[in-house]
């Protein structure tokens, strides 16, 4: 891919991830009725699915990171020799980024756009985990204090295990939404945010730490001292 292609999954990735995050983490935290009566709307009651919403938004969250992260660190490998240079120019086409505004503009971009859906992502497993578990159409209920959906209870008859809201006590299991069985839901509620952050710690060492090419070939060519003793 060019530096134009990856420049645009980067643009795109982040923007679509932190909109997505965003907007889950305004709804756990009941943003979502106030911004309906604002409107005029009846308001919601997205506070009653809030482990719901932060699965979801960790998972796919989670996804749209590491997708940007893996454009950013091909983009900071085969292009730019500065680390200002390396970050993808959003937006601001022909931005000179070797200015002190230009490079303050690469580092606000560079933490908004990995910062915040990780910081969205941590919040939303953090709700997550708080989600009461049961089994559908069946009397087995878990309490969200007691269990963890890094290691979540496994289907006792068969049936579908269901994540709903914090307290549901026992109403009937007929609400919330799946988890995977064994070992799926721990992978994506835990697992793919571990590989979206893992990308995204080796973008910023391919930015900032990685030696360019050039710089290599340069200490490659400096000339050996003379021997001692010998004439100059």
């Amino acid at each position: 891919m060019s530096k134009e292609h990856l420049t645009r999954i980067w643009q795109w990735a982040s923007i679509t991830g932190i909109l997505f995050v965003l907007a889950s983490v305004v709804s756990i935290q009941g943003g979502s009725s106030f911004l309906g009566k604002l409107v005029g709307d009846a308001a919601s009651d997205a506070a009653a699915n809030r482990p719901a919403i932060g699965f979801f938004a960790a998972v796919v969250g989670a996804g749209l990171l590491f997708v940007a992260s893996f454009a950013l660190v091909l983009h900071a490998l085969r292009h730019g020799d500065r680390w200002h240079e390396r970050v993808p120019v959003v937006w601001l086409e022909g931005l000179r980024t070797g200015t002190w505004d230009g490079s303050l503009y690469q580092a606000i971009v560079l933490l908004l756009f990995l910062a915040l859906p990780a910081m969205g992502i941590g919040r939303s497993i953090e709700v997550a985990e708080t989600g009461d578990i049961c089994e559908l159409n069946t009397a087995h209920f878990y309490k969200g204090s007691e269990t963890t959906l890094l290691a979540p209870p496994q289907s006792a008859s068969g049936n579908q295990m269901r994540l709903r809201r914090e307290g549901a006590g026992q109403s009937p299991c007929t609400d919330g939404i799946e988890l995977l069985p064994r070992f799926g839901t721990p992978a994506l509620v835990y697992g793919l945010p571990l590989l979206g952050g893992g990308m995204a710690l080796f973008a910023l060492w391919a930015i900032f730490v990685r030696r360019s090419a050039s710089t290599r070939n340069n200490s490659d060519d400096v000339a050996p001292l003379p021997e001692p003793g010998a004439t100059l």
